[in-house]
């Protein structure tokens, strides 16, 4: 078995660590030997010196590798001490050979049976960069599976004294059960491969046990087959079960930067969001986006997309989009490897539509994403066009660009992705508990006639999207009516007026879900043809079926709360001019006063140098800015792209800055830094 095992890549890298060891460890002995022999022996002839040393290091030899003794002539403490230790290195060698064996043949083993029977570690089946997070965060013993023979490689480099073996696809359960599986704290099934995947966690769920169960899938289509059986299973037998895919994970991170509902434009015009690039995080954001309703309930928002490749979207999932009433869907291609193509398909896309809200830019790699972007920023800036949230779905967060408006999504690693599924599932499962507490009171008898009136654990899968999809979308509905949620308890309510925007909201998100999915307007329900009498705006539904929209508002506070959160309002105060520093001073002591039920945020127009400064100073005292931006805004002024980059609320006006303050603050600081109600 020793032999075989140190065959394989993990167990050579552990042999290297081994002869090191050794290796020290005999030139430990021999120096030792040497230094004793020379602490001990009275000092050389004057022209012995260089035949006294041949000598010592001759029997410092012998000593090592005979077994030998020596007396220590001029009885040093220190030299007899290394003397005695230095001729017993060669026994030590063989200890420690010994016990490296036995560790190989025998303990690795005993320290496998350990875990079947006491359990507590984790099983990690992926590549090392992946399940590294996990393994940090729960600081325990780790098993690891190799999905093949580079990763396991990649395993010996960084952790040689693991346990570490290649995944056997053909024999998964039995390599489970030899790991302890059932007995584990975690098993964590985030490979690259979804059907691995899917194969490794049916294996954990075939027999009882404690394991919380980690399962990665990537594609859409696989979360919709595999999902629900996976859970129910889990459900069952009483198991935590996350599901995560670290490319929807990044989108949803993706629509966060794109601050839906706190960049806006004078006159609401109709939303327009671009998407731009390639590879497979094209189709799931924009199939996020376009699940949004952004604005459908007054005009169907125009979703621009731009493909620079053809290794993006799944046979079917285009038609599907163009020919879904959720949005109207314009799709363009250019080269990405020609900047002039790139370059003239953009200012086609900008000048021939309405401003954009939004550019989301995805790209085959990390960089072809942030190349996308930077030139996204730079055509912009030369048509003298505003610049929107631009969003680069790179590797890691950091400035890019001139403007500030470049914002990096990240995709999360694996322990941070399994925090966000369970948060998100636990606000899902907020979202239907108000839902059922609603429908049970509207329905009476009838209630649990519904496909959607079931409990948690017996809903099935795509319902239970739906309502993830409501707590999504938390952030931007509370945007758009100027609040948000912070960390604290209490909080406020939104007001009846508030609640019923509100509503429209979350019926145009529910409008465009169900037509992502295939279903159209029909004076009665129809669940075979998918026609369905909701999928209509707002203002021509009945009673009924807006308190739904309504109630699924009333779930907001309690959404919140699940992330330690409150609901606040925005107290905004417009400062129409720079203040002097000690104005400044009392503006910010007045602003930090703030009743704790608000936040304050400051409403500033920049459209010069010393504005810009003094909304740099506000940010550096920990308060929010909106940046109010004019018509032809110069993004070159010194300062503003860090602003910009930090800012909680931007505007864009259609004239100058200062004279939209009015429309967008209910106070106003005066020249000493008072604040009163707005003019």
């Amino acid at each position: 078995m020793l032999l075989r095992d140190w065959g394989n890549s993990v167990n050579a890298r552990r042999l290297a660590l081994y002869i090191a060891v050794l290796v020290l460890l005999a030139l430990l002995g021999l120096g030792l030997a040497l230094w004793g022999l020379v602490a001990c022996a009275p000092p050389p002839l004057p022209g012995d010196e260089l035949w006294t040393w041949r000598q010592q290091l001759g029997a410092a030899f012998g000593l090592v590798t005979r077994f030998g003794t020596a007396a220590c002539f001029t009885a040093d403490p220190a030299g007899s001490a290394a003397l005695w230790i230095g001729a017993r290195i060669a026994g030590i060698l063989l200890v420690a050979l010994a016990l490296m064996v036995l560790w190989e043949l025998v303990g690795r083993e005993l320290r496998r049976a350990w875990f079947r029977a006491r359990g507590g570690h984790l099983l990690l089946a992926g590549a090392a960069d992946d399940v590294a997070g996990l393994a940090h965060a729960h600081r325990a013993a780790s098993v690891y599976l190799a999905p093949d023979r580079t990763a396991l490689a990649d395993f010996a480099r960084r952790h040689p004294f693991a346990e570490a073996a290649p995944l056997a696809a053909r024999a998964v359960p039995r390599q489970l059960a030899r790991f302890g599986a059932p007995a584990a704290r975690l098993v964590a099934a985030v490979t690259h491969n979804d059907l691995a995947n899917v194969a490794l966690a049916e294996s954990a769920l075939d027999r009882p046990g404690r394991a919380e169960i980690l399962l990665r899938l990537e594609q859409a289509s696989v979360r919709a087959l595999s999902s629900h059986r996976l859970r129910q299973r889990a459900e069952r037998q009483g198991r935590d079960l996350a599901i995560v895919s670290r490319t929807a994970l990044q989108t949803r991170r993706g629509m966060a930067a794109a601050m839906s509902g706190r960049y806006t434009l004078d006159g609401a015009p109709r939303p327009h969001i671009a998407l731009c690039g390639t590879g497979e995080g094209l189709q799931a954001a924009t199939l996020e986006v376009v699940r949004q309703g952004f604005g459908l309930d007054t005009d169907r928002p125009l979703v621009s997309i731009l493909r620079t490749g053809m290794a993006d979207f799944a046979a079917g999932a285009l038609d599907r989009l163009q020919s879904s009433e959720a949005a109207e869907v314009q799709v363009t291609t250019a080269i990405a490897a020609s900047a002039g193509s790139l370059d003239r398909a953009i200012t086609g896309l900008v000048l021939d539509a309405p401003p954009l809200l939004a550019i989301h830019c995805l790209g085959a790699t990390p960089e072809e994403a942030e190349a996308i972007a930077l030139e996204w920023e730079s055509v912009l800036l030369a048509l003298h066009q505003p610049v929107p949230p631009i969003i680069a779905y790179g590797a890691s967060d950091r400035p890019l660009g001139a403007t500030g408006m470049i914002r990096v999504a990240v995709a999360p690693d694996l322990a941070e992705a399994r925090a966000l599924a369970r948060l998100m599932d636990a606000r899902a499962v907020a979202v239907h508990a108000e839902f059922l507490r609603a429908q049970r009171e509207a329905r009476g008898d009838k209630f649990g006639s519904a496909p959607a009136e079931a409990d948690w654990a017996h809903l099935p899968e795509p319902f239970r999207d739906d309502n993830r999809n409501v707590a999504d979308q938390m952030d931007f509905k509370l945007a758009s009516i100027f609040m948000l949620a912070a960390p604290g308890a209490g909080g406020v309510a939104p007001t009846p007026d508030e609640t019923e925007r509100l509503a429209r909201i979350a019926h145009a998100r529910w409008w465009a879900s169900k037509a992502l999915g295939g279903w159209r307007y029909g004076p009665k329900r129809d669940d075979r043809a998918q026609l369905h009498p909701d999928m209509q705006p707002y203002d021509r539904l009945g009673e009924p079926v807006k308190q739904k929209d309504r109630d699924e508002v009333a779930s907001l506070p309690r959404l919140a709360q699940l992330a330690g959160e409150a609901l606040r309002r925005e107290r905004r105060v417009a400062v129409p001019r720079p203040l002097a520093p000690a104005a400044l001073a009392t503006l910010a002591a007045h602003l930090r006063a703030t009743p704790k039920d608000q936040v304050p945020v400051a409403v500033l127009p920049l459209d010069t140098a010393a504005m810009v400064e003094m909304a740099a100073a506000l940010l550096a005292d920990g308060i929010a800015i909106e940046a109010v931006l004019g018509a032809g805004a110069d993004y070159a002024v010194p300062g503003l792209a860090a602003v910009l980059r930090r800012a909680w609320r931007i505007h864009v006006a259609s004239g100058p800055a200062a004279a939209a303050l009015a429309a967008r603050a209910s106070e106003a600081a005066n020249d000493k830094g008072a604040i009163g109600a707005s003019a």
